[in-house]
């Protein structure tokens, strides 16, 4: 039986919005995964976060979060997701947002 893994941390140092995101993490295989925005500032945030698939772009991907306000110094958890291999996470936000990707690896 496989477990939680530690997949990626991403810092968000600049602001960037949805379209212009950054690559968190790509797939090495099909995994069940969940993505933590924390925000690390005193100020409120928003965040995005997205599956692009091999084949397509971030705008034509799955919307996971989608301009989701984040109180100042407060997380949240996205609800799971299944990512294929070789799909991309792509998070966009406020600056001083942090993710972390975690995944299981379904066999």
């Amino acid at each position: 039986m496989a477990g939680i893994g530690n997949l990626a941390i991403y810092d968000q140092t600049t602001s960037a919005a949805f379209g212009s995101g950054n690559n968190a993490w790509t797939s090495t295989g099909n995994y069940l995964c969940s993505v933590i925005a924390t925000n690390t500032t005193s100020s409120d945030a928003e965040i995005y976060v997205t599956v692009k698939t091999s084949t397509g772009t971030e705008l034509g991907g799955a919307l996971i979060a989608h301009k989701l306000p984040l109180p100042a110094f407060n997380s949240y958890e996205t609800f799971r997701f299944g990512v294929n291999n070789t799909d991309s996470i792509v998070v966009a936000g406020s600056a001083g947002v942090r993710f972390f990707v975690q995944g299981i690896l379904q066999a």
